[in-house]
């Protein structure tokens, strides 16, 4: 069977990651989309600077495409960017979604609109399966932010690794971040060409989540 041409909805970390490993095995991936939500003076779809995403992706080896937008703004600034890439022969995206029904029906809509197939290879899978999934794979993926109402700051900074699930299983918050309890940067990954080397900076309150500003240093 022949590849598709997909591209990769794309925020830096583990769920995009685990989803990209998977979207890998089939299709040719051509580009990574990640667009930057902008609500008052913070980027709240997407925690990870513009300058780490393009690290990430240099690791890759898969161009990156970054684009502004207000949230009104989201769908219609979406489908323009999928209607360009008619032109590359572009069939399809691949999104982490796993339970939102929102979601998944929001982007099925607008891709449906573009004439873009959806695939979200994540769909329905059990949580702590696709975790222990991500850890024997070998990614590793630091936490850089977290909603106060559900964590605390002292968990910025700390690996998704099975400790920090099982603390998550007690608190008994969603053990993939899919309501935007916690947010992750993915530094290792089997398609990485190496390890992404970052430093920790400031910590800061803003908008209800404790953020870690993060530095590339390779």
């Amino acid at each position: 069977m022949d590849q598709k041409n997909i591209f990769c909805a794309w925020n830096g970390g583990h769920d995009c990651g685990l989803s990209l490993y998977h979207a890998k095995k089939s299709n040719q991936v051509k580009c990574l989309v990640t667009p930057l939500v902008e609500m008052g003076s913070a980027y709240r779809t997407n925690i990870c600077s513009p300058s780490l995403l393009r690290a990430q992706a240099d690791l890759l080896k898969i161009p990156l495409l970054i684009f502004n937008t207000s949230s009104e703004e989201l769908e219609e600034n979406y489908k323009q960017t999928m209607a360009n890439f008619k032109k590359y022969k572009i069939e399809g995206g691949v999104f982490p979604f796993i339970n939102n029904e929102t979601q998944k029906n929001s982007i099925e809509n607008i891709c449906h609109s573009q004439g873009i197939e959806a695939h979200m290879p994540l769909w329905e899978r059990n949580k702590e399966g696709l975790l222990s999934e991500f850890l024997e794979l070998g990614f590793k993926a630091k936490i850089i932010s977290v909603n106060e109402k559900y964590l605390t700051r002292d968990f910025l900074s700390k690996d998704l690794d099975k400790d920090i699930i099982e603390e998550f299983r007690n608190r008994k918050i969603d053990l993939f971040g899919e309501n935007g309890e916690f947010q992750t940067i993915l530094y290792e990954a089997p398609y990485f060409s190496q390890r992404l080397q970052l430093k920790d900076g400031d910590i800061n309150l803003k908008n209800g989540y404790w953020t870690l500003d993060i530095t590339n240093q390779n």
